[in-house]
């Protein structure tokens, strides 16, 4: 099976080698690799322009990609791509050298369109990289086939992402009218809709150097939550979704786009003191809830075999109810612009 892997890159001058040296080393190499420069005003271009002539035994292909966006640079790759299956990662992501192993082994099947693989937090050291480790883009245990979006389940990034050559060709790459945060979620759904499934391979492993400072937190965040009520929009007509902490209402029956998501910390935090604020002892609650994510922090950390320091500790508790905040702005703001109900 030949694998064409793009990468698109935009001022990635400190994490672009890193990527590249991680796709030189594959225990499977790639056919080729399609690198995608959208308009980098650092040393990208230069530093990608370099490896490639220091690295003659690999096929490596430079472009220049002068429409803005993720989805153009990408839509770039596609075209330039001749290998059977287009393997997507980001320039600030490092593959496992079993990577392309582990997507092929996973591709075969018919019905298979797409193959998925888990994105893991690189060398979390502070407390804003243990929580993102633990909280961001997470996966799943096992292997799993999905073959419906249903915005909470079947949505995959592209920093980890293999789709069939003719699959892409035949549903036009990504839509570049999307903005970022919702074009790869948007790609997934218009494979089910295209009769392929996608299957989820946690072996197939890239590391992922997450947001370290609370303004690319906010960012990435809010950018999910705008995505969300486009893609509300985008791919249901007829749909009533509210979200509680144990329990899913799902009707297909109204006229209407709504999603209500209680289950944000952020929601509960308000809900106790909107509680509060009609009977004082109700107050309690607010503490009560604090007290339980620390020791959800704490089984959290234990899971994923990290340690954290008592501070640290509540620091993420602050940082759970940050991101699930601009996670709640952002499906505001993207309700208004979009004209769907998506909190």
């Amino acid at each position: 099976m030949l694998i064409s892997v793009v990468v698109p890159f935009f001022n990635a001058q400190y994490t672009i080698t890193l990527c590249l040296e991680a796709l030189a080393s594959q225990q499977h190499l790639p056919h080729e690799i399609i690198l995608v420069d959208n308009r980098s005003s650092d040393n990208s271009l230069e530093i990608a322009r370099s490896f490639q002539q220091e690295h003659p035994e690999l096929k490596i292909e430079l472009f220049e990609e002068h429409t803005p966006g993720p989805s153009a640079a990408r839509n770039r790759g596609i075209r330039e791509a001749n290998g059977e299956v287009i393997a997507f990662t980001d320039s600030d992501c490092i593959p496992d050298v079993y990577w392309l192993q582990k997507i092929e082994g996973a591709s075969v099947g018919t019905s298979t369109g797409a193959v998925a693989g888990r994105i893991t937090g690189l060398s979390p050291e502070s407390a804003i990289n243990k929580f993102h480790a633990m909280f961001t883009m997470k996966g799943f245990p096992e292997p799993q086939i999905f073959t419906e979006f249903t915005l909470l389940r079947g949505g995959f990034p592209t920093a980890n992402l293999s789709v069939k050559k003719d699959l892409l060709d035949s549903i036009k790459g990504f839509d570049e009218t999307l903005k970022i945060y919702s074009e790869d979620y948007d790609l997934c759904a218009r494979i089910y809709k295209a009769g392929f499934s996608i299957r989820y391979e946690p072996d197939a492993v890239v590391y992922h150097k997450h947001r370290n400072t609370l303004k690319g937190t906010w960012k990435q965040s809010f950018g999910f939550g705008t995505g969300h009520a486009v893609l509300l929009k985008k791919h249901f007509n007829k749909l009533l979704m509210i979200d509680f902490p144990k329990y899913q209402y799902i009707s297909k029956r109204w006229p209407i786009r709504a999603w209500l998501d209680l289950t944000g910390a952020d929601k509960k935090l308000l809900g106790f003191f909107i509680l509060f604020l009609i009977w004082l002892p109700a107050g309690c609650l607010i503490p009560a809830y604090l007290l339980y994510l620390f020791f959800v922090m704490h089984k959290h950390l234990k899971l994923n075999h990290l340690s954290a320091r008592f501070i640290e500790k509540w620091q993420m508790i602050f940082l759970l109810i940050f991101k699930s905040t601009a996670l709640t702005t952002g499906r505001i703001i993207g309700s208004i612009q979009n004209r769907v109900f998506c909190i």
